[in-house]
């Protein structure tokens, strides 16, 4: 939320979640530059791009007459998700004229390293926005051919694998493509006995997924594992297997409020 809200600050743009619109049956973009910033979760597992993003795009009319920018962010690497969501929009009929990656720093690094990646993405974001206004064509910043041909044997034979593994066992779901594991690994999420029923949980969850029954949480197997649940609990209640390599953190700029406001 950080990078969109910094974005539209800057080149003078509306911010719309797509939380807020995705229930559609179609969109329609009234604006002659179009951005979609979103999180990377499965880049050396998947295509990258989150379920609902891809939803988002295929739900879009008139995309051709648009200049269409994105910017995913993500933890470690976000492999060929540019790239790949450049398909996708040419897909439907659209062309992506430019695409980002910034790197988010996270509650396992020195505060002076968190401070460092503080500046480095405002830096970017900048950077980003001077490109947007210029009205530039051509920058994906994707992974090159000889990284992805000195990567291949890791990814296909170690890093997938292994995926596909976990999330077959959060999901309790063995015969199922990746995808299809991502919405019921929510299985696996639990509360202990610090949770208050305040519901924070279901009110965050940007599509849904979580309903209060009886003043507990019951995730509702169509989650898109943000971790927004997990983060921004403030009993610290939330926790499970799906959660187990997870720090809870969020940008110091972005508080509670902000993720009401945009769901």
């Amino acid at each position: 939320m950080f990078v969109a809200k910094e974005i539209a600050g800057k080149i003078g743009g509306k911010l719309v979640s797509i939380a807020s619109v995705i229930e559609g049956e179609r969109l329609r973009a009234e604006a002659d530059i179009v951005g979609i910033v979103f999180p990377v979760y499965y880049a050396t597992n998947d295509c990258g791009i989150p379920l609902i993003i891809s939803r988002f795009i295929r739900k879009l009319d008139s995309l051709n007459s648009k200049y269409v920018f994105a910017v995913c962010t993500c933890g470690s690497m976000p492999g060929t998700t540019i790239e790949n969501l450049a398909k996708l929009i040419k897909s439907q009929g659209g062309e992506l004229a430019a695409g980002f990656t910034i790197k988010m720093n996270d509650k396992t690094l020195t505060q002076e390293k968190q401070d460092n990646a503080l500046v480095y993405q405002k830096e970017k974001v900048d950077a980003i926005c001077k490109y947007i206004l210029s009205r530039r064509w051509g920058k994906l910043e994707t992974r090159g051919i000889m990284r992805k041909i000195a990567l291949a044997p890791l990814l296909y034979l170690a890093i997938k694998p292994a995926f596909s593994r976990r999330y077959r066992k959060l999901s309790g779901s063995p015969r199922m493509p990746f995808a299809a594991l991502i919405p019921l690994a929510d299985k696996s999420f639990q509360v202990n006995e610090k949770c208050s029923g305040c519901g924070t949980c279901a009110r965050v969850c940007p599509v849904g997924n979580i309903k209060m029954v009886d003043g507990k949480p019951v995730w509702q197997h169509h989650c898109e594992t943000c971790f927004a649940c997990y983060v921004w609990c403030p009993r610290e209640a939330i926790n499970g297997d799906i959660v187990s390599y997870n720090e809870r953190y969020h940008n110091p700029d972005v508080k509670l409020s902000d993720m009401l406001r945009e769901k």
